[in-house]
C-alpha cells in the first residue's frame, strides 16, 4: 500500500509574482516613501493633540480612531493586495491620508476632525501592509538560493525608514510649535500626494492571483503556520508598544530621573531600534533568518535583565540601547519569513500577522500599565516573557519540513 505523501510547503520564490519591466530600485525606493509616510501617520495625532483644544475625552477618541482605522484596513486589504496588485492599494492608501491631513488642520475643534482621524488611519493601515507586502515580492525576485534572507533584508531596510518616519513626526511638530502645527501637516499632506506620483506612474508587479475570489485567498488562513507567525509579531509588537510606552517611566520612577533624562530613554530606545534595522541589513546576511531571530531574543532579555538590575542612569541608558538593538530585526525578519512561506499569497497571510501584530501592540501596554501597579520595574516582565516566547516560536516556525 503506497504511503500517503505528506503535503511540501512552497519553496521559497517557487510562486513568485512577474518581474516589472526596468530596474527595481524605484519601486523599492517609492515602498520605502510609503512606510515613512506610515511612520509619520502612526504618531501624527500625539505629537498634536498637546497644541489642539479638545477635552479629554475628545483626546482619548483622536488617539485611538487612527489605530482603529488601521486595524480596520489590515484586516481586509490582504486579499485585496493578492487579487489586485500593490499599486491600487498604495494609491488608496495614500489618497486617504493626502486628503485626511489636507483637511485636518481645518476641523480642528471640530467632530468631523474624529472622521478625518479615522480616514487616515485607514490609509496607514493600507500603507502598512502594501509596502510591506511590495517589497517582500519584490526581494523574492532575487534569486533567493543565492541570498535566502533576501526578504528579511529588504524588509529590514523600509523598517529602517518607519523609524525614521516615527521619530520624524514629533520632531516636526516640536520644531513648528504649536502655531505652525497646521503648516506642519499641510506639508505632510503635499508629501503624501507627491509618494502618490510614482506609484500611479510606474510599473508594477502583476497580482499574483488575479481574478481570485476571496473565498479562495482566505483559505491561506486554515494554515496553522500562519498564526504561528501571528503569534510571534503579537509577542514582539506587544513588548515593544510596552517598552515604547514605560521606557521613560520606568527610569523616573525607579532611579528618581527628571523629565529630560527620562526622556533621553525612548530616544535611546527608538534610536537603537531604527540603527539596529539598518545593520541587520547586513548581519542577515551572515546569521540567516534563525539565528538573527534567535540572537535578537536572546539581547532583548539580556537588556531586561540589565534594566531590572539597574542601579544608575547611565546603567539603565546601556540596558534600553541593548533592548532597542535586540527589537530591531524581529518584526521585519518574522515577515519576511511568513513571505517565503506563502509567496503567491503574500498579502493575505500578511494581513493576517499584521492584524495580530496590531492586537498585541494593543494588548502589551495595557498588560505593562498593570504590572506597573506592583512596582516600575515589574513592566521588564513583558519583555521577558514575550522573547522567551519568541524564542520557541522561531524554533517552531523555522523548523525545517521534510515531503
Amino acid at each position: 500500500m503506497e504511503r500517503p505523501r505528506l503535503k511540501r510547503w512552497p519553496s521559497p520564490g517557487a510562486i513568485s509574482t512577474t518581474a516589472p519591466s526596468g530596474p527595481r530600485w524605484p519601486l523599492f525606493a517609492t515602498a520605502d516613501a510609503g512606510m515613512f509616510i506610515f511612520g509619520i501617520v502612526l504618531l501624527l495625532m500625539g505629537a498634536w493633540l498637546p497644541s489642539l483644544p479638545v477635552t479629554t475625552a475628545q483626546a482619548g477618541y483622536l488617539g485611538s480612531l487612527p489605530l482603529l482605522g488601521i486595524l480596520a484596513a489590515t484586516v481586509v486589504c490582504g486579499p485585496w493586495l493578492d487579487r489586485a496588485g500593490a499599486r491600487p492599494v498604495l494609491a488608496a492608501g495614500l489618497a486617504l491620508v493626502a486628503a485626511a491631513l489636507a483637511v485636518m488642520p481645518g476641523l480642528a475643534g471640530s467632530e468631523l476632525l474624529l472622521a478625518a482621524a479615522f480616514v487616515y488611519g485607514l490609509g496607514g493601515g493600507l500603507l502598512n501592509t502594501a509596502t510591506n507586502a511590495l517589497v517582500a515580492d519584490l526581494a523574492a525576485l532575487t534569486p533567493q538560493d543565492a541570498d535566502p534572507a533576501a526578504r528579511g533584508r529588504a524588509l529590514n531596510l523600509l523598517g529602517f525608514f518607519f523609524s525614521l518616519g516615527a521619530i520624524g513626526s514629533p520632531l516636526l511638530m516640536a520644531a513648528a510649535g504649536p502655531h505652525a502645527a497646521g503648516a506642519v501637516i499641510h506639508a505632510l499632506a503635499a508629501l503624501t500626494a507627491l509618494v502618490l506620483l510614482p506609484v500611479l506612474l510606474l510599473p508594477f508587479p502583476a497580482a499574483s492571483r488575479p481574478g481570485s475570489h476571496p473565498r479562495d485567498l482566505l483559505r491561506v488562513l486554515n494554515q496553522p503556520i500562519v498564526w504561528l507567525f501571528g503569534a510571534l509579531l503579537f509577542f514582539e509588537s506587544g513588548q515593544e508598544n510596552a517598552m515604547f510606552v514605560w521606557a521613560g517611566k520606568i527610569a523616573q520612577s525607579a532611579l528618581g530621573a527628571d523629565v529630560r533624562r527620562a526622556a533621553l530613554v525612548l530616544v535611546v530606545l527608538s534610536a537603537a531600534l531604527g540603527a539596529g534595522r539598518l545593520l541587520a541589513v547586513g548581519w542577515l546576511r551572515w546569521l540567516g533568518n534563525r539565528w538573527t531571530l534567535w540572537a535578537s531574543a536572546l539581547a532583548v532579555i539580556a537588556g531586561s535583565l540589565l534594566a531590572i538590575a539597574a542601579g544608575s542612569y547611565a546603567a539603565m541608558i546601556a540596558a534600553f540601547l541593548i533592548v532597542g538593538f535586540g527589537f530591531a530585526a524581529i518584526y521585519p525578519t518574522g515577515l519576511g519569513l511568513a513571505a517565503d512561506r506563502f509567496p503567491a499569497d503574500t498579502g493575505t497571510a500578511f494581513g493576517a500577522v499584521i492584524t495580530l501584530s496590531l492586537l498585541g501592540g494593543s494588548a502589551g501596554p495595557w498588560i505593562a500599565s498593570r504590572l506597573a501597579a506592583v512596582g516600575p520595574r515589574w513592566v521588564l516582565a513583558v519583555p521577558l516573557v514575550a522573547s522567551t516566547a519568541l524564542l520557541f516560536l522561531t524554533a517552531a516556525a523555522t523548523r525545517r519540513r521534510s515531503g
